[in-house]
């Protein structure tokens, strides 16, 4: 397990090789979301964030800075450093951090989290690893759940038994390269379920085509042999919306009476139903999240830099090193992640590239935050 997480200098070189990617999300907001939904920390995602917070203020190169925790579009805790200035220090900050984390674990990995965050304050960082090997004997990392996370009504008082980890092949998102596999993981998850709801609608047009063409066959000489071409029926408007595919007709049963005869090759009006490929917007909801961060960011470009008007955009004040986004008349918007309430869009000019962060606050999308692709904290 520690050969896998990257204990040691392997570690250290793989953090300090590549730039830190984006980030989405203050990891003080996830867990005020996590802890507003019913769906609390498992031991595993506890261990991933710990862990996380830890090797990151290890390797800070002066903890002495002001900084804050966050969460990269793929779930990977990130340290943005500040600078030299007034406020918490990185040290203080990640003890923040490590007893809110407390406060959402369970009765039985609480005092592990708690005794971490006492390490932290009061002992040089070459101690903290023994607090790491605590974490990773109780519970095995995994990644972090990061939407839906819709708040329940009423929070139950008192903690929560965290539910047991379902298991997984995947390790701990506390590095950038296997928070990938995360990544990759959920994408496959979506296009599966995607697939199962085009799959349904499929074996329902299968099934209408079958019965239409044994009612057309076993249809009484008296009862009228077709539809008339104006008005195609209930049925044929229900299938005119959906892609109904190619169907063999049954074999024709021996039918008592006169039956109606269908001229082999010739028209039959139940089957005579247009189709008509549906646009992605109408079947992907990517296409809704872009359509809507496209509309909100033209309202914000059409503010002109009016600070009220740009105020009632956003979801709170606008942090210090926030850009204005670019107006997406002159620039390609695509959609980087969704997680269920809250998005990450990307802006490029062709010049430069933007990522914004949207939220969803009740029945409309608000800018969080706005970053530039060429500087991207550390």
């Amino acid at each position: 397990m520690s050969a896998a997480l990257g204990h040691g200098n392997a570690h250290d070189r793989r953090m300090t090789a590549s730039a830190a990617p984006p980030v989405v999300e203050r990891l003080d907001d996830y867990l005020h979301r996590r802890s507003r939904s019913g769906i609390p920390l498992s031991p595993g995602e506890v261990v991933t964030l710990a862990v996380g917070v830890l090797r990151g203020c290890h390797h800070a190169e002066d903890r002495s800075h002001r900084g804050f925790w966050a969460l990269t579009a793929r779930g990977c805790p990130t340290l943005v450093d500040e600078g030299e200035g007034e406020g918490d220090d990185i040290l203080a900050e990640t003890a923040r951090v490590l007893a809110r984390l407390a406060d959402m674990t369970d009765r039985d990995g609480r005092p592990l989290v708690e005794r971490a965050r006492e390490t932290v304050l009061t002992h040089p960082p070459r101690a903290w690893e023994e607090g790491e090997r605590r974490l990773f004997a109780w519970a095995d990392p995994v990644p972090l759940v990061l939407g839906p996370l819709a708040p329940i009504a009423a929070v139950e008082t008192g903690p929560r038994e965290a539910s047991a980890p379902s298991p997984s092949g995947l390790l701990a998102v506390v590095d950038a390269d296997v928070a990938t596999m995360v990544a990759e993981a959920v994408r496959d998850v979506r296009e599966k379920l995607r697939r199962v709801r085009h799959l349904r609608w499929i074996t329902f047009g299968t099934v209408a085509v079958a019965t239409a063409l044994v009612l057309g066959l076993l249809l009484p000489s008296s009862a009228p042999a077709s539809i008339p071409a104006g008005d195609p029926g209930p049925s044929a408007t229900a299938w005119a919306n959906e892609e109904i595919p190619d169907a063999t007709p049954p074999a024709t049963p021996t039918p008592t009476g006169h039956p109606t005869v269908l001229e082999l090759g010739g028209s039959t009006h139940l089957l005579d139903v247009p189709t008509r490929t549906p646009a992605p917007s109408e079947t992907s909801a990517d296409g809704e999240i872009v359509a809507a961060a496209r509309a909100l960011l033209e309202s914000y470009a059409a503010c002109a830099g009016e600070a009220g008007c740009e105020q009632r955009l956003r979801e709170g004040r606008a942090a210090g090193d926030d850009e204005t986004p670019m107006d997406p008349a002159v620039a390609d918007i695509a959609l980087v992640d969704d997680f269920g309430g809250l998005a990450v869009v990307r802006l490029d000019d062709g010049g430069r590239r933007q990522y914004v962060t949207l939220v969803r606050d009740k029945d409309r999308w608000l800018v969080r935050a706005v970053r530039s692709g060429t500087d991207q904290p550390s």
